[in-house]
């Protein structure tokens, strides 16, 4: 009997204690700084056989008041870079991230946040906690979805984006957001085309271009293409469009051939502009400027050889040489 007796006096003794004493008695660590008075207060915190509750933490800590007001309710310094993502957080979960007796640091007592813990309408409402950390530009002031279809929920980068989720009138409109991306060259600063006919959203290079939407019109080639003309007499004389013999995927192979038309021998080793006398038009020929000088003369010579159809001089002569020559044509000669 007496040892029951020891035994129900050792608990009594203990109990006193551990409601006298608790921090010496259990010792479970230390207290944050902001604790520090509830040192011997256990229960203000925990209840007997359940632990800690969030319920008890929101008896001081106001949920509406967090980051905004201390406990005592007096204001806190605003912090335009601090997210107050608790007013979305349910009253019961603050267990969920906060624990104690961690040392005297606050960050020490803090456990890794999960958006999980936000309401599913908040979850889909990223900019409601993430307002004073959206970016000032044009993307992200056009862009209409939610910041998690590009940003993920440990860090904002790297981050996905797709242009698919900007408003549909931006983006036909790419220069809204890529004015500085804008080359300063003749062909950027005259084509009104956007820059999604050419460019895909993924990288500007490679680019696909059709000069049919070029503003200033493929015909005037040299405006854009002056630095890629060969050094050369036909280049330096020609007055024509380089897409007379060029076209517009590749410079070669050309389709100028001057011996389809006529073989420049050695003894046609003359400028261009002693046949070609109008430069803008190389169709245009004429053989006067050596040959007999003079229609008259000309006319005079095919007519002693009984050829009156002279007039298309390469019909006859391909070359220099009289071998070329054809047959002695009349009126109706091809």
């Amino acid at each position: 009997m007496k040892s029951l007796y020891t035994f129900i006096a050792s608990l009594i003794i203990l109990a006193a204690l551990a409601i006298t004493f608790p921090d010496v008695l259990l010792d479970p660590g230390t207290l944050m700084k902001g604790h520090h008075a509830l040192k011997r207060e256990c229960l203000s915190c925990h209840t007997p056989f359940q632990g800690v509750t969030s319920v008890q933490c929101v008896t001081c800590h106001k949920e509406g008041s967090i980051g905004i007001k201390n406990v005592a309710g007096a204001s806190l310094p605003k912090d335009s870079s601090k997210v107050l993502f608790h007013k979305g957080l349910s009253a019961n979960s603050c267990i969920e991230c906060h624990t104690d007796h961690k040392g005297a640091e606050a960050s020490k007592a803090i456990k890794t946040f999960k958006h999980e813990s936000l309401t599913l309408s908040l979850q889909k409402s990223c900019a409601a906690c993430h307002k004073n950390q959206k970016p000032a530009d044009n993307l992200h002031r056009y862009a209409t979805g939610n910041c998690s279809e590009c940003h993920s929920i440990k860090e904002w980068k790297p981050a996905s984006f797709d242009h698919k989720r900007l408003a549909a009138s931006i983006q036909k409109n790419c220069i809204t957001c890529h004015k500085t991306d804008q080359p300063n060259d003749r062909l950027h600063s005259d084509t009104t085309a956007s820059c999604a006919e050419c460019h895909s959203t993924n990288r500007w290079e490679p680019a696909t271009f059709d000069h049919k939407k070029f503003a200033a019109s493929g015909k005037q080639c040299i405006s854009c293409h002056k630095a890629d003309q060969p050094n050369d007499r036909l280049h330096r004389e020609v007055t024509a469009s380089c897409a007379e013999c060029h076209n517009t995927t590749k410079w070669k192979p050309a389709t100028f051939n001057h011996d389809r038309y006529f073989r420049l021998d050695r003894d046609h080793q003359a400028s261009c502009k002693t046949c070609h006398t109008n430069p803008g038009n190389y169709k245009q020929y004429t053989c006067y400027g050596c040959h007999e000088h003079t229609p008259s003369n000309m006319a005079a010579v095919h007519r002693e050889e009984g050829i009156y159809n002279y007039q298309n001089c390469i019909k006859c002569h391909r070359n220099g040489s009289r071998e070329s020559e054809r047959g002695h044509g009349g009126e109706d000669d091809d």
